[in-house]
């Protein structure tokens, strides 16, 4: 007897997507869960008023309850996840001297790369006016096969040019 083949694994998704899907889904549930309480609580007497509709046998308290649990499952997974995130036990010295290195580092790939614009800007100028040169060359050079040609009386001359 064969196993059958194990179905392959489901894609890996990153530490962030997973964290922006549980704060959706605590978003979600938090919406929903307001939602619920404002629709279904029994109404409530403003200065001691007698009320219109009789209460619906609703347990407000038990619904509470339970929306609280799934919520703060939720609000545990999603801090599962930011404790997963890098670089979130640093103090706060070291992080502003970090913050401060990639400033400085991002600082030096600027001017390297605004070098790296002027000389290439500057090849460009010089490969426009090769062009430019080649061009005007090329052009010179019908233009005198042009008229030799004329001058012989070839083609251009028997078509009545």
């Amino acid at each position: 007897m064969t196993t059958p083949p194990t179905p392959p694994a489901p894609p890996v998704v990153d530490l962030v997507t997973s964290l922006q899907e549980a704060l959706g889904r605590l978003n979600a549930m938090l919406f929903n869960y307001i939602g619920a309480l404002q629709r279904d609580a029994p109404p409530q007497a403003l200065k001691q008023e007698p009320l219109v509709a009789p209460a619906k046998a609703y347990d407000v308290q038990a619904q509470a309850e339970l929306m609280s649990k799934d919520l703060l499952a939720g609000l545990r997974d999603v801090e599962a996840l930011i404790q997963q995130l890098p670089g979130g036990g640093g103090n706060e010295p070291e992080e502003v001297a970090q913050a401060v290195e990639l400033l400085q580092q991002n600082a030096r790939a600027a001017e390297e790369l605004q070098a790296e614009l002027g000389a290439a800007g500057a090849k460009l100028a010089q490969l426009q006016d090769a062009h430019g040169v080649l061009a005007e060359a090329a052009l010179a050079q019908r233009a005198a096969a042009a008229a030799a040609e004329a001058a012989s009386g070839g083609p251009a001359a028997a078509n009545g040019g």
